[in-house]
């Protein structure tokens, strides 16, 4: 953590804007082909710019997301540390685990292209899914924000779970797996904090 705080906050915002950037596209690049596939099978005007103007409003969200994610790293070493990453693990496996996860990982899953009549509308849609998609990964980055925002083994399998459960035909039931094992994990924490403490 020592040399992220030794960096600008503007060098810290953009390495986490990339970082969300890397971490995302995997699981946005199917959703935008499907998206443009459909607008070309409306006969939409334009379909590669308003697929592109999608991106961008998906993209501005999580560019906000990634720069709050930064505000929130100063905290990261009582958070990895102590009792907030234990509740914060045990929140985010019990998220993943709800009805609330279920229903804006279907939303995320079911996107597709419509004809729209304006481009401040495809953009507004572009933001709407970064919204939904963004909440929808609220557990995997309390997990990040826990195991450290710049961790790369932590960022690559984040970003496995997130397409997994976003892509394959058993992603509902992937969350759930991952669900129970933050909780896991939260309670292994929990048990070795109090250890300490004994």
């Amino acid at each position: 953590m020592s040399s992220m705080h030794a960096m600008s906050p503007v060098s810290l915002a953009l390495m986490s804007v990339a970082m969300m950037v890397a971490m995302m596209l995997p699981s946005l690049a199917p959703t935008l082909l499907r998206y443009h596939r459909d607008l070309r099978a409306t006969h939409a005007a334009h379909p590669s710019g308003r697929t592109l103007l999608f991106a961008a409003g998906y993209a501005s969200v999580w560019i906000v997301l990634s720069v709050l994610l930064v505000a929130l790293s100063d905290s990261t070493p009582l958070i990895s540390g102590g009792w907030p990453g234990v509740l914060l693990l045990l929140a985010a496996g019990v998220v993943q685990l709800s009805p609330w996860k279920a229903k804006r990982l279907q939303a995320c899953r079911a996107v597709c292209g419509e004809a729209r009549p304006s481009v401040t509308i495809v953009f507004g849609d572009g933001c709407r899914l970064g919204l939904t998609c963004g909440s929808s990964c609220a557990p995997a980055m309390a997990v990040l924000l826990v195991l450290g925002l710049m961790n790369l083994p932590a960022m690559a399998l984040i970003t496995l779970a997130i397409s997994a459960e976003r892509l394959a035909p058993a992603g509902f039931r992937l969350a759930r797996v991952t669900g129970v094992l933050t909780l896991v994990g939260g309670v292994a924490m929990c048990a070795r904090l109090v250890e300490l403490m004994l």
